[in-house]
């Protein structure tokens, strides 16, 4: 299959650094998303990038989907907005079991969509997945018995609210294993989306997603480049880090984006 840079990106605004851990800035997600399309990036849904990796569609280059796990507020308050400005879809991944509610990270509480605001989106034509699990991850050992009832709840849940159907799952990390995976297709679901790295071979039980987490430009840029993308599943990645390699990557990539300038 021929991957191309699926990005995840979680709290976008002005958070208290307790909440900040895998978000960034509005100015950061406002700069990177005008780089983009000032850049000539192609901006595909998630059907597109499916499609492209089973061999039905070709993408050109420069070509990405953009993720956003969650379904805090600050998805309808900020950033559809800014997505709407420049025409780019997105895959919005929520949790039911948080809708109307306050999640709590880190001992600070975040406040999270209505169903309102989730039909709101759906209007304005993103996409909605089912952020699994609630929100959990599945790494190491897992009772596969009990996420298939949490899926189960959480599917019905969303149909019960929102009149669209659900192509995808995300998990907060992990890929899950044979059984589960075909109990997700039984749902319907076409892939699974789950954090980078994988450590595994690209399947659609487990696309690893590139974590936009840093207000830095030039790591921003490394991170959407084709050297990340194909070292960015593999099991030397964490020889790279280890070693500090990636500092290089992002020394090349700030290098090549002011040559680019």
């Amino acid at each position: 299959m021929k991957e191309i840079p699926v990005l995840l990106y979680h709290n976008v605004g002005d958070y208290s650094p307790e909440l900040m851990e895998e978000g960034i800035s509005l100015s950061a997600f406002t700069r990177q998303i005008k780089y983009l399309s000032t850049n000539g990036y192609n901006i595909v849904t998630l059907d597109d990038a499916i499609d492209h990796m089973a061999g039905r569609k070709r993408l050109r280059d420069r070509s990405l989907a953009i993720t956003i796990d969650g379904g805090y507020e600050d998805v309808i308050l900020t950033i559809a907005p800014i997505l709407q400005q420049f025409r780019f879809p997105a895959t919005f991944f929520i949790a039911p079991e948080f809708i109307g509610e306050e999640r709590i990270i880190d001992g600070k509480s975040i406040r999270c969509l209505t169903w309102p605001q989730v039909r709101e989106l759906i209007q304005c034509g993103f996409t909605i997945g089912l952020l699994a699990n609630g929100g959990r991850r599945i790494t190491f050992r897992y009772d596969e018995k009990k996420v298939e009832g949490q899926i189960t709840s959480a599917l019905e849940s969303l149909r019960k609210n929102i009149n669209t159907n659900i192509r995808y799952f995300a998990f907060t990390e992990g890929v899950p294993h044979s059984d589960l995976w075909e109990f997700i297709q039984s749902q319907g679901i076409r892939a699974v989306f789950t954090q980078c790295p994988t450590n595994q071979p690209l399947t659609y039980a487990g696309i690893g997603r590139i974590q936009i987490d840093d207000d830095d430009h030039p790591i921003f840029l490394t991170k959407i480049s084709k050297l990340y993308l194909f070292f960015k599943d593999r099991r030397v990645w964490k020889y790279i880090r280890r070693y500090k390699l990636d500092r290089l990557f992002h020394n090349l990539s700030e290098l090549m984006s002011q040559r680019r300038e």
